[in-house]
């Protein structure tokens, strides 16, 4: 049976202006090469909790990727206007927003499908990317994947591991914060990351609430018990 799961993802960014970027993002490319930029380079901004080991000319994984994106898009202003178009194996979605807004959902899938062994946890989600996701939505898919990765590795169900990886995704961030900062001219790529940090935060610390939103959908009237609902379960959120 041919894999439904997505290997590429096309976005197309088109300005005001009338000019026009693409960027594939294939989920099986090799690594980043060439004449690669300073602010790549492994031990500048490292991550504290990176388990990669420093040598000469070693590079993030991460950073090394997100190199065309930064190089094109390092002058933009937060605000600039962007026409987005998500291509996907499975369905195409557009959206017109600021270049923040664009740039993150970008960034979010590119980092996600690289080689760092921190990000890559997240590699299950861009399988089913899904662009601009509310926040209800984003914790549905990462509890989701949390539980999913749980079974399949015949681990313990719960959602307290949750909060190891949330710490990890956030001590990560902060670090990447002074990498990009070194590469941006203005505000629009840093904003990007500062929009996936909050996001990453915000799902952290709605955890509890949206969970409470969440487990209302299983609420049903079972056949034959009409008073019969799925009860609330306490496993760590």
């Amino acid at each position: 049976m041919v894999s439904t799961l997505s290997k590429k993802i096309i976005y197309l960014l088109r300005f005001e202006s009338g000019v026009e970027h693409r960027f594939d993002v294939e989920f099986d490319r090799p690594p980043a090469g060439g004449d690669l930029p300073e602010w790549t380079r492994l031990e500048v901004d490292k991550c504290p909790h990176c388990p990669l080991g420093n040598a000469p000319g070693v590079r993030c994984p991460a950073a090394a990727d997100l190199v065309p994106l930064v190089e094109r898009f390092s002058t933009l202003s937060s605000i600039d206007r962007i026409e987005v178009h998500a291509v996907t194996p499975h369905y195409e979605a557009r959206k017109r927003t600021d270049a923040q807004t664009a740039l993150s959902a970008v960034m979010g899938l590119i980092l996600a499908t690289r080689a760092c062994p921190i990000l890559g946890r997240l590699r299950p989600l861009a399988h089913m990317h899904m662009p601009f996701a509310p926040a209800t939505e984003t914790v549905y898919r990462i509890v989701s994947m949390h539980l999913l990765g749980c079974f399949l590795g015949g681990e313990s169900t719960g959602l307290a591991g949750l909060e190891d990886f949330f710490s990890d995704i956030d001590r990560l961030n902060q670090a990447f914060f002074g990498r990009l900062n070194r590469a941006v001219q203005r505000d629009a790529g840093i904003n990007a990351l500062i929009s996936l940090h909050s996001r990453s935060v915000l799902a952290s610390m709605s955890l509890k609430a949206e969970m409470k939103n969440i487990r209302a959908w299983y609420r049903h009237t079972l056949a034959g018990d009409p008073g019969g609902i799925v009860p609330e379960q306490n496993n760590g959120g």
